[in-house]
């Protein structure tokens, strides 16, 4: 059948407006346990299943909706750029393989509700990958293609009285498949809804509803557009066309409802139009997502409603103007994702509960906007998209990422490109998702689909979006390859572009407005320099925004051959080829927890920004970046913390519109801190909360905050003398003993290292504190080569060649001075000196003095290891989840504690995380309250796990992890950024990378507490 929109008939007005198809007499879901038999290519399928005598009584049963492959047959395929066959078979398009091609063969029964009798009765599939036959009672009803569009077809011919036998034949892989080349997890079967429905005999088969806004957006008007069917044909009939507009009250808009009267012959369908006037509707945003319930009813010629439909409307205007893309004129930037749906253990058939728990945690982190990548969504996610408020870009089910290289001039064997066979198939892609998304307000731009070159057949689709639907922009990415193809999008649009080159197009009066449909890219530990986009973003207007790619880590639950279970990534169920853990790029977990890289993004999309440059003179700026939203809607709460204790807080009642700035009055703040002594540290948390609840967060939800380090100067000073302990030393062969009142260190001088260190019999060392060079490597070090680059700094930390041990002592102190050479080429220098206090307080100072032209170093710290029963960790400064040197602006200085086992991260591959930035200090303690305390000089970095970096990265998965039976202390003066521009080459910025052209020192204090004296 020819797409449309999606809607079901009601009744009734009131369930119209309720809108739920369940709730419909109409309606009649084939969800739930189909028959079902797998063969391993067409050869081997089972002929003639779907005739009316053959029984399937004996088959497996399987649920509708969902993927074989994760219910025992067949298996799942991650790849991203490469099709999934070419390793079994060489193929060239459009020929889809048949050596190994499954087919699945699906059976199930229905009997049509009683009073659907004398009533067409049709059948939608809403998503089956890759292309399907379909029988009823055996005979051939039809065939379909493009897994992400749904696929309608009339069963009235073919029905019978009683029980229906429905058999459906799907292929893995057919020469659709050389379109639907996506970075993602190839997977087969019925995985969207599967419902029958009906309607009259006269009835709408679709309708277009356009929402206008005058120029000024005060008054609008809504037309609709409705396509009239008559299925029997058998006589004349006269019929009424009425529409009325509700709003969020359910209270009509228009005094009458306006109608249309006709009729219609034998002709196959006929159009109808309806319009009216709207003055001063409440109009649509991301931020003010107000919707209207438009109701479409059918009257027969006595006047009696035969049939109602109904969708929600937004009163909204999209368009670029003065060369900006402007929403309600305003200009937008787009604060995005990239959404591939999935659940580790459903895959893309995924039901309402996933799409709400992501447009939820989407909303409370300040994204407004998402591209479907990179197919057309469930259709239930437009109706949260527009109830919740979201900008989406809508993306055709079209990726040939596979038919074409980087750097390639012209279009050579790539498809689609001009070719004129793909043309009708591209369009009718096109047509199956403008149909059936057409009336959702969210969605704001088309997109072409992806990573398929250029040609001129995104001419001809370019040309049916703007022909058929002039309301919306038009995108797509691949015109940046193929700049014969430039006038196919609206917009530039770029991938993993970096920030020199786009300040370089905002600077040259570019032509078009500019987004990145993919940037910093979220594989692993990554998303460091997101802020630095923004901070571009922000000065140039034309930039307007970007969509992290991308929102969920697509990893399948699984066991391993002892039972454990994990998420498993490409390469685990034995497939090739395959791209391993390039599928965990999501900024939350498979299991839809947060990651920490969340907490960042909430952080740079704020739509407030924070200036504490006038703190000085006891202001604090704040600047509403929101579009349609003033600051008054929210409430501002501010606290002043000495040492990370709060010791004041307040409130502000502020008002600035859209685009304004606002100043809080920080004298208070400024006050509190000047009663403060010397060496006291003030800093003041500024916070933005929903004064009201709303359908994504409850009353009292951060949207924005700032922090600021008061600038006081203390006129008091508190003098904190400690009696003065002293110290005995004393050799015995290689090992020399410092010891005072209640504590005991020990340095082997064959070594240089400290081989104990107790207080009270407590022994705080498992193994000698060592300086390390090396962190484990997150993803976007294995894809920059940091191995073979910087790999010398992980031998340097393993081996040292001892120069020099020597000792002077006082009766109050012991300094011990160790130098080491280090196996680089040139050889490198490190020197410890360890100042033993008669306290019991070891300050360590470290510097490294790299040889002369060696690469970057990962980090300079020292390495500490403590038994498995110091198992908790305080610390003062960023949290309470890891932060970085170019990933730590959102979260917020202040005292934090948690298990060391919980400081863990859970990305899809083992790697680098649970780091702590701006430490003033921390303490790892075990149960009784003894353990080590750690101060810096100046603030340091700090990383507690129950493993090492070595032991980290040599895991593929985390269950291969040894057994936790340590704790693991790196105290660090700087560790590298984790970067993530992109993960396949880029290095974290330059400002964030430790280069080896330089001397590091580092000061550092130890103290054991705790123990009983």
């Amino acid at each position: 059948m020819e797409a449309h929109a999606t809607f079901i008939s009601y009744d009734s007005l009131e369930e119209a407006l309720d809108g739920k198809f369940e709730e419909s007499g109409s309606y009649h879901s084939l969800n739930g346990l189909w028959k079902f038999a797998w063969a391993e290519n067409p050869d081997k399928r089972i002929a003639g299943f779907y005739e009316e005598d053959y029984d399937t009584s004996d088959w497996e049963d399987i649920p509708v909706p969902a993927h074989w492959q994760l219910h025992g047959y067949d298996y799942p395929q991650y790849t991203n750029v490469r099709y999934p066959w070419m390793e079994q078979e060489e193929l060239k398009p459009p020929f889809a393989p048949t050596k190994y091609n499954p087919v699945g063969s699906y059976v199930r029964t229905f009997t049509i509700p009683e009073h659907w009798d004398g009533q067409p009765v049709y059948i939608s599939f809403q998503g089956v990958e890759s292309a399907f036959y379909v029988w009823l009672n055996g005979e051939l009803v039809g065939y379909s293609e493009d897994s992400f569009t749904p696929a309608d077809f009339d069963l009235t011919p073919y029905m019978v009285k009683g029980e229906n036998k429905l058999a459906v034949e799907v292929y893995r892989w057919s020469d659709a498949s050389w379109l639907e080349d996506q970075d993602f997890w190839r997977l087969s079967g019925i995985f969207r809804d599967v419902y029958l429905y009906t309607a009259p005999d006269v009835h709408i088969y679709d309708f277009k509803a356009l929402p206008e806004l005058e120029d000024d957006f005060r008054n609008g008007a809504l037309s609709v557009t409705a396509r009239i069917n008559h299925y029997s044909e058998r006589q004349q009939v006269a019929f009424a066309l009425e529409m009325q507009l509700y709003n969020d009250r359910r209270e009509p808009v228009w005094e009458k409802s306006k109608s249309q009267s006709l009729s219609m012959g034998f002709e196959p369908g006929q159009t109808a139009a309806l319009s009216g006037n709207i003055v001063s509707p409440e109009l649509w945003s991301a931020e003010k997502p107000n919707l209207y319930t438009l109701v479409v009813s059918l009257k027969n010629q006595h006047g009696q409603p035969i049939q109602y439909v109904s969708c929600k409307v937004g009163f909204r205007r999209f368009e670029i103007k003065d060369g900006l893309m402007k929403i309600n004129g305003k200009t937008i930037e787009f604060r995005g994702v990239n959404r591939h749906e999935f659940s580790p253990s459903k895959g893309r058939a995924i039901g309402l509960e996933e799409m709400v728990q992501d447009i939820v945690f989407m909303k409370e982190h300040n994204i407004n906007a998402v591209r479907t990548s990179h197919y057309p969504n469930h259709p239930q996610w437009y109706e949260l998209c527009d109830e919740y408020g979201l900008y989406v870009i809508d993306e055709v089910n079209l990726e040939t990422h596979g038919t074409w290289r980087y750097g390639q001039q012209e279009e050579e064997e790539t498809i689609p490109g001009s070719k004129p066979e793909w043309l009708e198939n591209v369009l009718d892609r096109a047509k199956s998702m403008y149909e059936r998304d057409k009336n959702h307000p969210s969605i704001v731009i088309w997109s072409l689909g992806n990573e398929s070159f250029g040609g001129d057949n995104f001419l001809h689709m370019y040309r049916y979006f703007k022909e058929t639907d002039p309301s919306r922009l038009v995108h797509y990415e691949g015109v940046f390859h193929h700049r014969k193809s430039d006038a196919a999008s609206d917009i530039e649009s770029h991938m993993y572009t970096s920030i020199d080159v786009i300040e370089k197009y905002a600077s040259n009066h570019p032509p078009k407005p500019f987004i990145l449909c993919e940037y910093s890219h979220a594989m692993g530990n990554s998303c460091g320099g997101l802020s630095a986009y923004w901070e571009l973003f922000d000065r140039y207007p034309v930039l307007q925004g970007g969509f992290i790619w991308d929102w969920i880590d697509q990893a399948i639950w699984t066991k391993n051959q002892d039972g454990v279970e994990y998420l498993a990534y490409g390469g685990d169920f034995g497939e090739s080829p395959h791209d391993g853990t390039f599928c965990g790029n999501g900024l939350i977990f498979a299991d839809r927890s947060l990651s920490p890289k969340i907490v960042e993004v909430k952080k740079c999309y704020e739509n407030i920004r924070f200036d504490g440059s006038g703190l000085a003179e006891g202001v604090i700026r704040v600047t509403n970046r929101y579009l349609f939203t003033n600051l008054s809607e929210f409430e501002c709460i501010w606290n002043v913390m000495k040492n990370g204790d709060v010791v004041a807080e307040g409130r502000e009642d502020l008002d600035a519109a859209p685009g304004e700035t606002a100043a809080i009055d920080a004298a208070r703040l400024l006050e509190t801190a000047a009663a403060g002594s010397a060496g006291d540290e003030f800093i003041a948390t500024v916070r933005f909360l929903l004064k009201e609840s709303t359908v994504w967060a409850e009353k009292g939800h951060e949207v924005a905050f700032g922090q600021f380090l008061l600038p006081v100067k203390h006129t008091a000073k508190v003098s904190h003398c400690v009696p003065d302990k002293t110290v005995t030393v004393e050799t015995e062969g290689n090992v020399l003993t410092v010891t005072g009142e209640a504590f005991k260190a020990a340095f082997d001088s064959s070594t240089g290292e400290l081989v104990s260190y107790a207080i009270a019999d407590a022994e705080l060392f498992a193994e000698a504190p060592r300086p390390n060079f090396w962190r484990a490597m997150v993803d976007n070090d294995r894809g920059n080569n940091l191995e073979k680059r910087s790999g010398i700094w992980r031998k340097a930390s393993q081996e040292r060649r001892l120069l020099s041990f020597a000792s002077t002592s006082t009766e109050l102190h012991a300094i011990i001075s160790v130098r080491y050479a280090l196996p680089t080429v040139p050889e490198s220098y490190c020197a410890l000196e360890y100042m033993v206090h008669g306290d019991g307080t070891l300050d360590v100072r470290m510097s490294l003095t790299p040889g002369e032209g060696l690469p970057e170093i990962p980090e300079v710290g020292m390495l500490f290891t403590m038994e498995s029963t110091f198992e908790r960790i305080r610390w003062y400064g960023k949290g309470p989840v890891e932060t970085y040197s170019d990933r730590g602006t959102g979260a917020k200085i202040g005292k934090y504690a948690g298990l060391v086992k919980d400081q863990w991260v859970p990305y899809l591959r083992p790697q680098e995380c649970g780091n702590k930035t701006g430490v003033r200090w921390a303490a790892v303690e075990n149960g009784r309250g003894t353990g080590l305390r750690f101060e810096g000089q100046s603030t340091f970095e700090c990383n507690a796990l129950p493993y090492t970096p070595l032991e980290i990265e040599a895991s593929d998965h985390a269950y291969k992890l040894p057994s936790p039976d340590k704790t693991v202390i790196r105290i660090m003066s700087k560790q590298m950024g984790v970067g993530g521009d992109d993960s396949w080459g880029s290095k974290p910025h330059s400002e964030h990378r430790l280069y080896a052209n330089r001397v590091y020192e580092f000061a550092f204090s130890i103290s054991g507490f705790g123990a009983q004296q």
